[in-house]
Order: C-alpha cells, then structure tokens, then sequence
C-alpha cells in the first residue's frame, strides 16, 4: 500500500512539487558559500513572497529595533539562514494553501501547522537554541504529507470526524494503510531533496525515539512535537492530556511546568501578529485566553506532582565540520580581510543588486594617520602590527553580512549592503568611538594611531554608476573628515561622520 501510495504522489498532477522559488531556497541551502544578494535576487523575482518576508521582518516576532524598508535590509534583519528558511517556508506554504480539499477540513489543518509552527519555535526560543529556523520549518511540513494523501487518496479521510484529534488522525492512517503521515512525509521531503536533518525531524515528529537523544536532531524533534502537543490543548481544550505535555516537555528538554505555561501564554500572545502573517484566523482572542486560563491553572494545580522528574539526559551534538576554507588569492595575506581585486569583483556586484532592488549600499573608507612615523621609529612590524589589530577592531564593529577589505597601506573600505544613510553615520560613529579607544600593544609599549572616517551611499536618490566612484566619493569624505580635523585621535572626542553622497563631490557622483 505504502509504495502505491508513493507512486501517487510522485505521479499526482493534483499534488504538486515545491514551486520554482522553493526549489531556488532549497539549492541555495545546500551553497556553503552563500551570500544575502543570490537570496535576495531569488526572492525578488516573486514579489508576493518579498512583501511577506518584508512583513515578517517587521513584525513583532523578527523585529530588530530597526524598520526594514526594503528587501535587502530584512534579509539582513531575519539574517542569511533565517531568511532562507522563512522563504522556502513561505513558498511551500503558499503553493499548498492554495489547493482545495478532497476530504480533510484545510481549514482546521493550516490552523494547526501555523499555531504549532508558533508553538515549536517558542519551544526553541526557551533553550535558546541556534536552531530556531531549523525548528520553524520543521514544524511548518511536519504534516506536509496529509495534504499529498488526501490529493492522492480522496477518500480516505472522508469518514474522519473533523474534529479528530492528531492522534486519531495518526491512528486512521495506520489502520488504513499501515503508516502514518510522519513516514510519508519524511520520505516526501527526501523525495524533493530537501535537508536530510529536515527529513529526520519530520519522521521524529510524533514524539523522537529515546534511543537517538544524543544526536542533534534530537532537540529539533522534541521542539516539533512539543509545539503540537501545545497545539492540541488550544484547539481541543476538553480532550488534550496536560499532563503529557509537561511530562514530555520535562523528559525530553528539562523544561518543568512553569516554562512550559509561559511558553503557551507566549503562543497565546503572538496568536494576532501570527494571524496577519499567515492571512488566517486561527483563535477568537476570548476563547484563546479562556483556554489558556484553564491550562495554566491545570499545570499550576498539578505542579507536577504527579510526575516524576528524572535528571534530563545532557543533549551531546556532533562536531561541526569546519567551514570549508575561503580562496586565499582574495584575502589580504597580512590581514585576513578581502583584498582590493576581491573588493572590486564585491562592490561591482553589489551596487547591481542594490540598483536592482533599490535598496541602499552605504561604503565606509578608514585611513589611518601616523603609520609612517611610527614605522620609521619602531620598525614595520610595529606598522604590521597595528594593521591587524585595526582589522580586527573593524570587524567586532560590523555586521556579519558586511565585507570588509584592506584596500591598500593603511587604507580599509567596509560595504554595508542595505544601510541607510542615517544607519551608515550610526555605524561609523561607532566605529569611530571603537577605533579611538584601540591601544595597539608592541613589545612594552602601547601605540597610538589616529584615523579619518569617510561614507558614501549608493541609493535611487543618489545613484553611483560605477563601483570606483563610490569608493572614490568615500574616499573624498575622509579626507574632508582630515581637513576639518574630524579625526579619531587618542584624547579627541568622537564626531559625527557626514555621507559625502549627501552633498555631492565633484566628478563622483553622476
């Protein structure tokens, strides 16, 4: 039955695979060299999915302080793996939502993915897990394969109550066709070549095999099936068993009773912003509070007393395999950072995408004065010295979606793709405050040196044609920055860093 019903679904015109943009995430996944303008440029081709990432960056679940007003910088808000995540999410779910039924009430069940796609990264937010994305899409396919069964199979969920509870769902499927959607679905993301992690978490979903805790699938696993537990509370509220909820919550991760009410109430919470993301009505604020009400004070009542509370087993992962090694023909040999070939190649690069898009693309250029002298006195490796650890002093200020280079002796150019203005002059400013307090150990002795901050934005109202003129207008502003004596020095206060693109020079901007 199980590979008839595999036939079906490789075959079904009614159940279609991941759409195009979906299968672009997914190979730009796997890339280890991936960089935010592939993703970016992907995403842009389908503006319906742009506006959604754009909306879940600014909203209250992914908000940075900051307002994203275009796609590049909520690519940067939600960060190069979430954002990846969060549009090959999006995508599927946007293909499947808009397929009609045969016999499973949809309604019902996209209430339930979004709800306990919410639920599970609460789950993962609470251990403070790097894995977070990770667990969010998990939970958004963990049932996937209903929707291609019941394309497949029109009438096996016909005489299923609807309001059957996940487990009597589990057990129809069983006895209809001796697996369960967990099974199948695992087997359909592999069959679509998405991560085989996605894959394990997926077939995990119905609570993980105790035999693999030490594995790091582990907690993705235990996230998905706590978050639909939770799940099954809020939509079923007289049948769900609290009780298993907390004791799996505590067996699995150590999360005791109180973790686990704060984490419904946060799910209760977020319902609102959830439901303008997804474009659904998943729960009447009044009866989401009344339900929550009445579990928080079953939890509160039971407080665990009727469970036994052995010592959460330690979660062990995997070494990570070491990144593969970067193309030392584009680092600088002396500073690790970008060379001035590679910049070029960036810069080019970036200010096609920032033209298309129309977002901004600010560039900061740092020179530093005093390096000749200090040369002269204690030698070059004292100048060396102070280059390296000035590279290091740029890159604890900047973002990791920036590119930083040595363009030349004691010259450093930072892209800061998607930055406004206003943004840019925060940046440098911090910069500037970073670079005045650097000492610059040698032998027994502190150096000082001083250094001029320039920036320059590329934006619709201020477009650059070429990347050398931008560098050039940068360039300009630090030397403007020099000449007024704007200059980081180690008694001198810190000034504010003007973008020279505001007020344009000469030749620079056309």
């Amino acid at each position: 039955m199980l590979e008839d019903l595999k036939s079906k679904l490789r075959a079904s015109v009614n159940f279609p695979g991941p759409p195009a943009i979906a299968q672009q995430m997914i190979a730009l996944a796997r890339d280890p060299d991936i960089d935010i303008s592939q993703v970016a440029a992907a995403i842009s081709r389908d503006p319906a999915l742009a506006a959604k990432l754009l909306r879940v960056a600014n909203s209250a679940l992914y908000s940075r302080h900051r307002k994203s007003t275009n796609l590049r910088q909520a690519l940067i808000a939600l960060g190069l793996q979430g954002a990846t995540t969060l549009a090959l999410g999006l995508s599927l779910v946007g293909t499947f939502r808009a397929l009609k039924s045969n016999g499973l009430d949809y309604d019902r069940y996209w209430r339930r993915t979004i709800l306990s796609t919410s639920a599970a990264r609460c789950f993962g937010a609470l251990r403070k897990e790097s894995t977070v994305d990770d667990i969010f899409l998990a939970a958004l396919l963990q049932d996937i394969a209903v929707i291609g069964v019941d394309r497949a199979l029109p009438n096996l969920y016909r005489d299923l109550p609807r309001t059957a509870s996940h487990r009597d769902l589990s057990a129809h499927e069983m006895k209809r066709l001796g697996v369960d959607h967990a099974a199948i679905g695992a087997w359909l993301l592999e069959y679509w070549k998405l991560p085989e992690s996605l894959c394990g978490a997926v077939a995990w979903s119905h609570g993980p095999p105790p035999a693999e805790r030490a594995t790091a699938l582990w907690l993705t696993a235990c996230c998905v099936a706590l978050g639909s537990e939770c799940v099954e509370i809020l939509l079923a509220p007289a049948e769900a068993d609290i009780s298993t909820l907390a004791q799996h919550a505590w067996e699995w991760l150590g999360i005791d009773a109180p973790a686990v009410a704060a984490v419904m109430a946060n799910i209760v919470g977020e319902i609102p912003e959830i439901e303008r993301l997804f474009e659904i009505d998943l729960l009447k604020p009044d009866a989401a509070n009344a339900i929550l009400d009445e579990a928080l004070d079953l939890l509160s009542l039971r407080n665990l007393g009727k469970l036994t509370e052995p010592e959460p087993l330690p979660i062990q992962r995997p070494e990570t395999p070491a990144s593969p090694p970067r193309d030392e023909r584009c680092r600088d040999g002396l500073t690790g950072l970008y060379n001035r070939g590679y910049l070029d190649l960036l810069l080019r690069r970036e200010i096609q995408a920032a033209t298309r898009g129309e977002w901004p693309l600010s560039v900061v250029f740092v020179d530093l004065g005093g390096l000749r002298s200090i040369k002269d006195t204690y030698g070059k490796e004292a100048g060396d010295s102070i280059l390296v650890t000035t590279a290091n002093s740029i890159a604890d200020v900047a973002r990791e979606t920036d590119y930083l280079a040595r363009y030349g002796g004691a010259e450093f150019v930072i892209i800061l793709p998607g930055l406004e203005p206003s943004g840019a002059e925060i940046f440098c400013e911090r910069l500037m405050a970073r670079l005045c307090g650097t000492r610059h150990p040698f032998r027994t002795t502190n150096l000082t040196v001083s250094a001029s901050v320039g920036l320059a934005t590329h934006s619709p109202e201020t477009p650059f044609q070429r990347a050398s003129q931008l560098i050039v207008a940068a360039q300009r502003s630090s030397y403007v920055v020099k000449k007024s004596r704007y200059v980081v020095k180690k008694s001198g206060s810190v000034p504010r860093v003007r973008d020279v693109s505001k007020r344009p020079v000469s030749g620079a901007n056309k």
